[in-house]
Order: C-alpha cells, then sequence, then structure tokens
C-alpha cells in the first residue's frame, strides 16, 4: 500500500512545501522574512536569560490568562475572552481556518499575499480564493463581495510582499459588508 494513501485526500494532493532561498551568512538581510539586520538590544538578551532561569520545568497556563487579561485592559476590551493567544501568529492563523473553513468552503484573500494562507486552506481540503490587487495596490469591490460559501476572509495590513496597507476606515467598510469574519492579519506592521 503506498504511503500516500495514508493521508486525507486533501493532504495528498497537496505539493510540498519549498521553502524560500537562505542566503549564506553574510551581510544578505531578507527583508521578507522580517529578519532584523541589528542584534538584539541588551535589555532583550537580559530578559530571554532572566525567563530562562524561571520555572521553564513547568508547562505555562495553557489559555495565558495573565496576558490576555492585560492585552483585553491595554485594548479596551471587555475582558479576555476577547482574546487569542497562541504560539506564534502562524498558529493563530492555523486556528481561525480549522475553526471557521471546512471541507468544499473557501477562503479569501488578496494577491499576491502571504503563500501560507492558502496552505491552511488546502490542508483543510478547503478552496481558496485570490482577488489581485488594482493599480495602485487598491483592493477591487469583488474583495469585499458578499458569498456563502466563503466562510473567512484574510486581509495582510501591511500586506506581504507589497507592504500595501489598507487605512482603517476602508477596513470598517469592508467589515460592514461581509458576511463572514474578516481577519486583519497586522504581523508585518
Amino acid at each position: 500500500m503506498p504511503e500516500s494513501s495514508f493521508f486525507r485526500p486533501a493532504l495528498a494532493k497537496m505539493l510540498p512545501y519549498t521553502p524560500g532561498e537562505q542566503p549564506a551568512p553574510g551581510k544578505t538581510v531578507k527583508l521578507n522574512t522580517n529578519e532584523n539586520p541589528y542584534p538584539p538590544p541588551k535589555a532583550v538578551v537580559e530578559a530571554i536569560q532572566h525567563a530562562a532561569t524561571g520555572a521553564i520545568n513547568r508547562y505555562p497556563d495553557p489559555v495565558a490568562t495573565a496576558f490576555r487579561r492585560a492585552a483585553a485592559d491595554a485594548l479596551g476590551l471587555p475582558g479576555p475572552e476577547w482574546i487569542l493567544a497562541g504560539n506564534g501568529s502562524d498558529e493563530i492563523l492555523t486556528m481561525l481556518v480549522r475553526g471557521f473553513v471546512g471541507e468544499g468552503q473557501r477562503l479569501r484573500l488578496p494577491y499576491p499575499s502571504y503563500i501560507l494562507y492558502r496552505t491552511l486552506a488546502d490542508i483543510q481540503g478547503a478552496d481558496w480564493e485570490q482577488v489581485a490587487f488594482e493599480d495602485g495596490w487598491k483592493l477591487p469591490a469583488a474583495f469585499g463581495k458578499t458569498e456563502n460559501d466563503v466562510r473567512l476572509v484574510f486581509l495582510p495590513n501591511p500586506n506581504s510582499p507589497s507592504g500595501t496597507v489598507v487605512p482603517p476606515a476602508e477596513i470598517e467598510q469592508l467589515a460592514s459588508t461581509m458576511t463572514c469574519p474578516l481577519v486583519v492579519d497586522e504581523a508585518y506592521a
């Protein structure tokens, strides 16, 4: 029996991920991977060292209660239940796609955009729809159109790789016309 027969059909038909070029260490800085050309500040190194001397032999609070309370307070939200914590933005994006987009349903995203969005839809056996930016990196009206099988819309802001920023008023307008959740991904802010 071939190994591929053990995988769900949605996974078996996926092409393997091809990572981007990783130049040899030196003077190259890959801005598209959010690398920083500068070493971390001394205070950051000290904070990491301090954290490493704490209780790292125990699992942390699995729902990040203290962080979620502090974030809710800082953002003026009603409570910590408004905050979703995860191990980096990719995990949160994964949770959102798993929670909202099922097999045969659609995820919408602008084009060009973060390739992981498509991969997450493929893993779910879902479809994805790319809506190309217009000249001047403007989102077309089609990006906000309502369709029943579109279950989630991702809007990276600023967008990767273009750096396009959609103003808050335009985001509010989009959100008010959609019948599904609009996720504003600000990982590159």
